[in-house]
């Protein structure tokens, strides 16, 4: 393959750098502020462009208060046998304050239901969170007292610039109208929509009835894009069931998509009472190659967000609401890892880091090119507690509390300054072959035009550069993001980069500082590979893989002499892999 040559233009000035990617979620709330869980976020307070915000889900689950795998809770509302109502915000207290402490700020899930509260409390404590309330009064009432107790505590300022949103994905089973719904029948399926709906309304009322000025929106949505549909008609144009009056406040419209699934042929999908997915006919043997199918990098980067604005611009004056993709990853399954497929190992190398950075440039073109209002994209991700090393979780860190490359991929985001420069690719090689198939779905790119010509354009997987970059400044310095990755996580392969950087007259002298993550830099999995891939390490493994986990230097500063507002570059770089390029003027 012949050498790209990526051009930066420095003089050339795109506008302000929107700083998308500040998210992380995860499930289990209750592994916030343990030790590994505090490390983590005294990690991401060190990032240089916070805030970060953080969603989780079960906020008002009950429970033990332990979280595990997938679930969490905070017991925070409880009814003694006289009916009365006792909160409890002890728990919420000590996320939020950690949240706080390191410089991040939540964006809440106003779910799930407390047991005593449920509509159904007879299917028992593990399935009851799903229904609606049997009291929408108190319901209400929760959600007034939940937003009153966090202004008293954190200030009204401050709790203004949070996210608050009823429950997570109602349009899949998260949500639930009665035990024993039929929803291949309309009028059930009617009901059952229009039971969140009335949940909206009610948590809106009391969020609001504390500050109308909080932030509340939703719904949180899997990707039915039919529910979307009639969520949207329900609060632009439906009574609402508090006032009685037509529509609902929604201040910000939130989304989901995953990138890839799990083929599951020969595999019998079980879901446990702690909602952990296990397979269980699973007998150990290898899995071939290609059963977690390689990620859909296109419908990430672009259509499932164009998917979703064509039904939210049928509603006048929704269409330029802020856009929240708070669970935007890679692919689904975040309890499984490398012993459920070894093909999950892309969550622990440098495919995963080079997949987000790349989404996030074609996110910030897609939001300039269409006029999408994008504020932020969750990556769902954090650490799992007590599993195997490097269990190939989809996680910022490994369960011993190493820093996965994933997390370098976020600090190299972080260091991009506040105005992002022109940059352009030559590259004439694609990330996608013609024809070749992608996520669980098997979304392909068209092998031909007159094939194109008979697949949607928010249907047809569409092919980019293997090497491209994002480039921003910051006063006197320059700096660049140059990837190498193709769909294949097994593919292999080096490519001959030529940076080429204009527009720098009135410099002599450069300081070139560059970061590589790779298979040999800034990637404490491969020290891991090499000690053995030892499931419980020593603490001296564990200290040589921490040695190696942070943001690395590719090679050695050096000084560079500026010709005529020039400056060009070359290195290598391998496939599934990034570099960070910071150009500082010498005087």
């Amino acid at each position: 393959m012949k050498q790209v040559t990526i051009t930066v233009d420095a003089g050339a000035e795109l506008g302000a750098l929107d700083r998308i990617w500040r998210s992380f979620g995860y499930d289990e709330i209750n592994w916030t502020y343990t030790p590994i869980g505090q490390e983590i976020f005294r990690q991401i307070r060190q990032l240089p462009d916070g805030p970060y915000w953080i969603r989780n889900h079960n906020a008002f689950t009950s429970g033990d208060r332990i979280s595990r795998p997938a679930w969490g809770s905070t017991n925070c509302y409880t009814e003694g046998q006289d009916g009365k109502v006792h909160y409890d915000w002890s728990i919420n207290d000590r996320v939020y304050d950690t949240f706080l402490e390191n410089g991040c700020k939540p964006m809440i899930e106003l779910g799930f239901m407390p047991h005593d509260l449920s509509s159904h409390p007879e299917v028992g404590p593990e399935e009851s969170w799903r229904y609606p309330p049997r009291d929408y009064d108190r319901w209400q009432e929760l959600n007034f007292k939940f937003a009153q107790h966090l202004i008293d505590r954190y200030g009204k300022e401050e709790v203004r610039t949070w996210y608050f949103a009823p429950w997570n994905e109602p349009d899949i089973s998260y949500f639930k109208w009665k035990p024993d719904e039929n929803l291949n029948d309309p009028e059930q399926q009617r009901q059952r929509d229009e039971g969140f709906f009335k949940l909206y309304d009610y948590a809106g009322a009391g969020l609001l009835a504390a500050d109308d000025k909080l932030c509340f929106g939703g719904p949180e949505l899997a990707g039915r894009l039919d529910f979307l549909e009639r969520f949207l008609t329900h609060c632009h144009d439906g009574i609402n069931y508090v006032t009685g009056e037509k529509g609902t406040r929604l201040d910000f419209i939130s989304l989901h998509c995953k990138g890839t699934g799990i083929r599951r042929k020969g595999w019998r999908r079980v879901l446990h009472k702690l909602k952990e997915i296990i397979f269980s006919d699973y007998d150990g043997s290898e899995v071939k190659k290609g059963y977690v199918p390689n990620p859909d990098f296109d419908l990430i980067a672009r259509r499932a967000f164009l998917q979703y604005y064509s039904v939210i611009r049928k509603f006048p004056g929704f269409e330029n609401l802020p856009l929240i993709g708070n669970e935007w990853d890679i692919d689904v399954g975040t309890t499984l890892g490398t012993h459920n497929s070894p093909d999950f190992v892309f969550r622990n190398n440098s495919y995963y880091p080079t997949f987000v950075i790349r989404a996030m440039k074609e996110l910030l073109d897609l939001k300039r090119s269409y006029g999408l209002n994008i504020q932020l994209v969750t990556q769902w991700a954090f650490y799992f507690y007590g599993k195997p090393c490097f269990a190939g979780h989809r996680a910022i860190f490994d369960p011993m509390g190493i820093r996965k490359p994933l997390f370098n991929g976020f600090e190299m985001l972080a260091r991009l300054g506040g105005i992002r420069l022109a940059a352009a690719t030559d590259d004439q090689e694609t990330d996608i072959a013609p024809g070749e198939s992608v996520g669980q779905r098997k979304h392909y790119r068209p092998r031909n035009e007159k094939e194109a010509e008979k697949i949607p354009e928010t249907q047809q997987v569409k092919p980019y550069p293997r090497v491209d970059a994002l480039a921003a400044r910051e006063g006197n310095e320059i700096q660049i993001i140059v990837w190498n990755q193709v769909c294949n996580q097994y593919a292999t392969g080096n490519r001959s980069v030529q940076v080429l950087i204009k527009g720098l007259e009135g410099w002599s002298r450069a300081r070139l500082i560059h970061y590589r993550i790779d298979e040999q830099h800034s990637n404490a999995h491969s020290v891991w590979q090499r000690l053995g891939c030892p499931d419980w390490p020593t603490q001296a493994q564990i200290a040589s893989m921490k040695k190696q986990e942070r943001l690395e230097k590719y090679a050695p500063d050096v000084e560079l002499e500026v010709v005529k507002g020039i400056v060009e570059l070359a290195f290598e770089l391998p496939v599934h892999s990034v570099s960070m390029l910071i150009l500082r003027k010498e005087s």
